[in-house]
């Protein structure tokens, strides 16, 4: 405790550097591609499927149904993004609706591609197949990296001014936390009295 008390100073200089080098990589913007599946279903659909002469092969159909999201949560354009499916749907609706540009590769995969996505700007994909499986989601990349699958369940809407006033109290205690430390670390370095 005495080597503390007597090189406080300087390892107070030195860590300096090192907590503002680490605060500003934390700070760095840099997209976040994040992606979702907030919903599919199975519909069975009451109509009879029949072939080219009229016959019926089977009294009901499966309409299959998958939305996916993606979205770029960072504060830096992510540029050249491409999501790659197994096989292309029958019907595929994007929205908003926007420019994309799609290819097939050699093993059959589905490349979806987007010159970019700003910061916090989304883009929903919704898949639909009749009597067929739907493919899925390979990958979702980015010229500055993987995206990262999020898992989304349904919740409460909360009230806006609660969230704003737990806001305000996790800040009130952000600051508290911060404030005992450093009285703390006054108190074990300096041996000064501790003001409260």
């Amino acid at each position: 405790m005495e080597l503390v008390r007597t090189y406080a100073k300087e390892l107070v200089s030195l860590a300096i550097p090192f907590v503002s080098t680490v605060l500003a990589w934390l700070s760095k913007s840099q997209p976040r591609l994040t992606y979702s599946t907030p919903h599919g279903f199975t519909f069975l659909v009451q109509e009879p499927l029949r072939n080219a002469e009229g016959q019926v092969v089977n009294p009901t159909q499966l309409v299959h149904t998958r939305s996916f999201w993606f979205r770029n949560q960072g504060r830096a354009t992510a540029h050249k993004v491409e999501i790659v499916f197994n096989w292309k749907p029958r019907c595929v609706n994007i929205w908003p609706p926007r420019h994309f540009d799609e290819r097939i590769e050699p093993d059959n995969r589905w490349v979806l591609g987007f010159d970019s996505l700003a910061p916090q700007e989304g883009v929903a994909c919704e898949l639909l197949a009749v009597n067929n499986d739907l493919p899925a989601l390979m990958t979702v990349r980015c010229d500055e990296g993987m995206g990262r699958l999020i898992v989304m369940a349904p919740q409460p809407v909360v009230v806006r001014w609660r969230v704003r006033l737990l806001l305000v109290l996790a800040f009130i205690g952000f600051v508290a936390a911060i404030y005992l430390v450093l009285v703390t670390l006054q108190w074990l370095v300096l041996r000064t009295p501790a003001v409260l």
